[in-house]
């Protein structure tokens, strides 16, 4: 009977120095260190609304040779716009080359966005907000044979489609990484494609109408295009 609080005490002075031990380990190992930092955050982009005027002077594309930005001479710089390639008809219907324009636009980091324009003398005018793009049309399915006849490049001297029975195909990155070797050495090609909507509101200024395609067959292989 005597032994059992010697036996107690014994096995609470164990747990208490196990505690204690792990109670150490703990503080020694992990108190010190500092809870990570948060990945950093951007700064939101900057906006300002301002007003330019100046004389068209030029018209750039995007990849696909669809007209989205305009060149404003204002005598002492010139600067860059940019617009929706759907806008760009109306754009052109106001503001053709070497005409003078005023424009309102918003100045954010990456360059000058187009809000509205008028002509030099106010009486033609164009608003861009709430204007969507057009609802996706299937367009008329084509099938084209041949062999290329050319090739379409960015400025960075990257292949981007080629052409083909006057048309042109446009590839994506990926698209042509694998198709651009296989077409230089082929020997027939046949392509099904999706011609475009012409009243889509784009002006595109390649040789040879650009097409959608589906379906690329490269000497019988087929390769589907999604």
């Amino acid at each position: 009977m005597h032994y059992y609080p010697m036996v107690f005490k014994q096995a609470t002075y164990h747990i208490s120095k196990i505690i204690f031990i792990f109670w150490a380990v703990f503080c020694l190992g992990g108190c010190d260190r500092k809870p990570p930092l948060p990945p950093p955050v951007s700064p939101p982009e900057t906006k300002q609304t301002i007003r330019l005027n100046g004389k068209v002077t030029a018209y750039e594309t995007n990849p696909e040779g669809n007209i989205d930005r305009m060149t404003l001479d204002q005598g002492k710089q010139k600067s860059e716009i940019h617009f929706p390639p759907h806008l760009a008809r109306q754009i052109l219907d106001i503001a053709q080359l070497n005409t003078f324009v005023k424009l309102k636009v918003d100045q954010r980091d990456r360059g000058y966005e187009l809000i509205s324009l008028a002509s030099e003398d106010g009486k033609n005018t164009f608003d861009t907000r709430g204007i969507p793009p057009p609802k996706p049309s299937p367009g008329k399915e084509i099938r084209i044979k041949g062999t290329v006849s050319g090739w379409i490049r960015s400025r960075q001297n990257e292949t981007t489609g080629f052409v083909i029975g006057r048309k042109t195909v446009m590839l994506n990155p990926e698209e042509s990484r694998i198709l651009a070797p296989l077409l230089i050495k082929a020997k027939q090609v046949e392509v099904t494609a999706l011609e475009r909507d012409a009243n889509d509101g784009t002006i595109n200024t390649l040789q040879f109408p650009p097409v959608k395609v589906k379906e690329i067959t490269i000497d019988s292989i087929v390769y589907k295009i999604r």
